[in-house]
């Protein structure tokens, strides 16, 4: 068997030739790396090798065929992302046989990442230069605050999100004040419109914490807040951030920026706004606190005031004095636990003051006396209406009346009929001899023509 450049498949058999092995795999080699010197490949790696050589030795398949491939040192090091196992990439080099095993194998000369493997080593490498930076460090998140006046949520206006943290903050706290600052959260335009969103509840004075998020998706939908513009908004916005981006599974580098992580937008309304609940029993504690303060002082200046020497001059005076004193830290620790009461008393009265404004039973007695008012109106304007109708109607009955048929008859006319049946209107239309019927109020007369006068 020999090679014949002539022959379209590049060698020519030769009749009872006897080849060798190695002849053979040398051959097939030559044939080809002549056919396939320049070839690109998609595929993913697997089996990576790389030994003390500092050859990389690894598999490319997809899903129905694998074929070895070795990239050499030299070539290695000039590529922009080190292979990984998992990694999908394209490949470009020469196909050869590698004669010691006769395996087929491709000679990497370049290979770079693509798809979803390109994005991820992206989203890496912005991580870790975001994190060089400290932006994600825990030491420069701030604590969320206890009980936030006003609230602002950086989401899409129409998603399932905002209903879901509306919901729970009505629920738990319908006193806040909830600013919705709209934004898309995914395509080209929602990380400039979440910036941008970010930047308007910043302006509003009151606002003391913003949540800034989506319901889930796939990781290509979750991309906006990967950007770059996004994280670095977040982690520059002047109040705290709940990030609550997707599902619980789901991480964004929006997340590690921001100072709270939320698994669920629900999870990040409750994060923000404590149950009515939680505050009255810190209240209660607070209470109990102050009385075990108290009781805990007055035995200590007690304690204090009895251990004093009896055998020191005029302890007369001392007592007194050190009585005076526990008397004014007496009055002082009252007034300032009368005090402290009274204002925690006050808020408790003035939260629920603002929750009996939006009960139910409140709303549903107001809309009851609107619901009879409005009815007798509507009963009172009813009866005028068909009293109006009703004269209304008398007058017109009564012209009705007035020009009916009946009543010109008895006002002296009668109607003239012929044979036919027809109303006689034109005395010319009759000639003498014609039979006519001539009906009055009362009755009815058959009269012949006699005479017929035109006008």
């Amino acid at each position: 068997m020999s090679l014949n450049p002539s022959n379209d498949r590049g060698w020519t058999p030769v009749p009872g030739e006897v080849l060798s092995v190695t002849g053979l795999i040398s051959l097939v080699r030559a044939l080809t790396e002549n056919t396939f010197h320049d070839v690109w490949l998609e595929g993913e790696i697997s089996d990576l090798r790389i030994p003390a050589s500092g050859h990389a030795y690894f598999n490319l398949s997809d899903k129905n065929a694998q074929l070895r491939a070795v990239c050499f040192r030299s070539a290695l090091r000039l590529l922009d992302h080190p292979p990984k196992n998992g990694m999908a990439v394209l490949a470009r080099g020469r196909l050869s046989v590698y004669e010691q095993r006769g395996d087929l194998q491709l000679i990497v000369e370049h290979m770079s990442p693509v798809g979803e493997g390109l994005l991820r080593l992206q989203l890496e490498a912005l991580k870790k230069k975001l994190q060089s930076e400290g932006l994600f460090a825990e030491e420069r998140k701030r604590p969320l605050p206890a009980m936030p006046r006003a609230v602002a949520v950086v989401t899409s206006p129409t998603g399932a999100a905002v209903r879901d943290i509306l919901h729970v903050l009505k629920r738990r706290a319908p006193w806040l004040d909830v600013y919705v600052c709209p934004a898309r959260v995914q395509g080209e335009k929602a990380p400039e419109e979440i910036v941008r969103a970010l930047e308007d509840a910043q302006e509003r004075e009151a606002v003391e914490l913003v949540i800034v998020g989506r319901g889930g998706g796939a990781g290509e939908d979750l991309s906006a807040f990967n950007d770059e513009r996004v994280v670095r908004a977040v982690a520059g916005c002047r109040v705290p951030v709940i990030s609550a981006v997707g599902h619980e599974t789901d991480f964004t580098l929006t997340d590690f920026a921001a100072d709270k992580r939320a698994p669920t937008p629900s999870a990040a309304a409750e994060l923000a706004a404590r149950e009515s609940s939680h505050w009255l029993a810190l209240l209660a504690r607070s209470e109990l606190s102050l009385a075990s303060s108290m009781r805990a002082l007055t035995a200590e200046l007690r304690e204090k005031l009895t251990s004093l020497d009896p055998y020191r001059s005029e302890p007369g005076r001392v007592i007194e004095r050190r009585r005076l004193r526990v008397d004014r830290l007496m009055e002082t620790a009252s007034g300032a636990l009368a005090r402290n009461f009274a204002g925690l008393k006050e808020r408790f009265y003035e939260a629920r003051r603002e929750l009996g404004t939006i009960s139910p039973e409140l709303r549903l007695a107001g809309a009851s006396s609107r619901l009879c008012a409005l009815e007798a109106r509507l009963h009172i304007s009813l009866e005028r209406g068909f009293s109006s109708r009703k004269s209304n109607l008398s007058l017109l009955s009564g012209s009705l009346d007035k020009l009916s048929p009946s009543a010109v008859l008895k006002r002296g006319y009668a109607v003239v009929v012929d044979r036919s049946g027809k109303i006689v209107t034109d005395a010319a239309s009759q000639s003498p001899g014609d039979e006519v019927e001539v009906s009055f109020a009362r009755g009815s007369l058959g009269c012949r023509v006699v005479r017929v006068d035109g006008t």
